[in-house]
């Protein structure tokens, strides 16, 4: 049986990197990082390229406009791809009810121009494929987990200010509000699931990867400093305003349409 051609779109990133270390150990996989979609000629293709600045143009050209020319290019190619694309929790806003999972079938309603951006990735998805067929599924990842994540989201910056407090560069580890609660999953472990969704999942849908459960900043920050060996002394929790941005106090995810992917 011929290998089944994957092409990885943003392979030098956090999730693309770990991606490319799992595939890599499937023999059934032949694995592209790079080369257009018209030369590779793949039949899936992990549109992973993205950015998380909350700055309106730079996220939707990376988000949007990044997403529309792979789109584009499979269509105009006439190819059979199934293209996978990431869409975000911050697309859900505030949860209707704080104490249950969110649902797929949540009202969007962003309070961040990321979570926007994100909303409006999700509407050329359906477009292109109520318009001209393109075969998509989407996931929306909640948080992840996993060493070498960006400074821009908090578990990269805690893992930023550890080594500098380590390193004898700062002398407390400032935070925002550490009563945030959040749902986090290990990278693998929703690689695992991007993966399920690829193969199984319906064209079109969209699919909650996370682990079903919400855990406060403060927890996840305590377990970062306890496998550093330091504890929450060297902590000062402070007050973080992001322009664009108001912060949900608490989101989890609801996976039972992920878990039905068998």
């Amino acid at each position: 049986m011929a290998k089944k051609r994957v092409l990885i779109l943003g392979a030098d990133g956090f999730t693309g990197r770990h991606l490319v270390r799992l595939l890599s150990l499937d023999t059934s996989r032949e694995v592209h990082v790079s080369g257009s979609v018209g030369d590779v000629k793949p039949d899936e293709i992990y549109q992973l390229r993205g950015s998380y600045t909350n700055i309106y143009n730079t996220d939707y050209e990376s988000n949007v406009l990044a997403t529309k020319a792979v789109l584009d290019a499979v269509s105009i190619a006439g190819l059979r791809s199934r293209v996978l694309l990431i869409g975000s929790s911050a697309e859900y806003g505030f949860p209707l009810s704080p104490l249950q999972g969110v649902s797929e079938e949540h009202p969007l309603m962003p309070v961040s121009v990321y979570g926007l951006v994100k909303v409006f990735q999700t509407k050329l998805m359906e477009a292109y494929v109520r318009l001209y067929g393109v075969d998509i599924v989407a996931v929306r990842p909640f948080n992840l987990l996993g060493t070498g994540m960006s400074p821009r989201l908090f578990v990269g910056k805690m893992e930023q200010e550890i080594e500098r407090y380590k390193r004898g560069e700062i002398s407390k580890i400032i935070t925002g509000d550490l009563s945030v609660e959040r749902d986090y999953i290990a990278i693998d472990e929703a690689i695992g699931y991007y993966r399920r969704v690829m193969e199984k999942g319906k064209t079109g849908e969209i699919y909650n990867v996370g682990k079903g459960n919400s855990v406060s900043l403060r927890e996840v920050l305590l377990k970062m400093l306890t496998s550093a060996g330091l504890s929450m002394d060297i902590v000062q929790e402070s007050v973080h305003e992001v322009p664009g941005k108001i912060v949900v106090p608490k989101i989890f995810a609801n996976i039972s349409k992920l878990k039905q992917l068998t």
